[in-house]
């Protein structure tokens, strides 16, 4: 269901293309912002195939940077980022380039240990080292860190 009209075609393009240029955007988001500002069908497809055109919107860039965002900025694991991306629609290839893409430019190990590390030392409280280690295993999990990753890490 669409909004009531209150934008003509251009305006909605300039209000798209202020959208995108703000921060990386997907497509679902700037459909779904598209269908707030009252467009009809036909003005989305021709007004998201310009912004593609343009270089304002672009899946694979915006998933890209929300992978490495989520690792660098909120220590999310691959299985969180993964969600993330399939809520916001990204098709699965481009989600499995992103993921292979952050391995490769991120210390994403590195990133875990510190994680892994930081919450070791806020548990310090418990004395039994099974529910210890148990807890820690539950938060990196909750992470979105897989259990073969976390599992071998090693604690002073």
């Amino acid at each position: 269901m669409t909004a009531p009209r209150a934008y003509d075609l251009t305006q909605m393009l300039q209000k798209s293309e202020a959208f995108c240029a703000y921060q990386e955007r997907c497509s679902h988001e700037v459909l779904e912002k598209l269908k707030r500002l009252g467009a009809q069908e036909g003005e989305v497809i021709q007004i998201i195939n310009s912004l593609i055109e343009n270089k304002f919107l672009d899946d694979a860039r915006f998933a890209r940077a929300y992978a490495i965002g989520k690792l660098r900025i909120k220590y999310w694991g691959v299985n969180k980022i993964k969600q993330g991306l399939q809520l916001k629609r990204i098709d699965r290839e481009i989600i499995e380039q992103a993921i292979h893409e952050m391995y490769d430019t991120e210390d994403y190990l590195g990133i875990l240990q510190n994680v892994a590390q930081r919450k070791w030392q806020e548990l310090h409280k418990e004395k039994d080292p099974w529910m210890r280690k148990q807890k820690l295993f539950r938060f990196l999990a909750s992470r979105g860190f897989n259990y073969d990753e976390f599992s071998g890490l090693k604690f002073d």
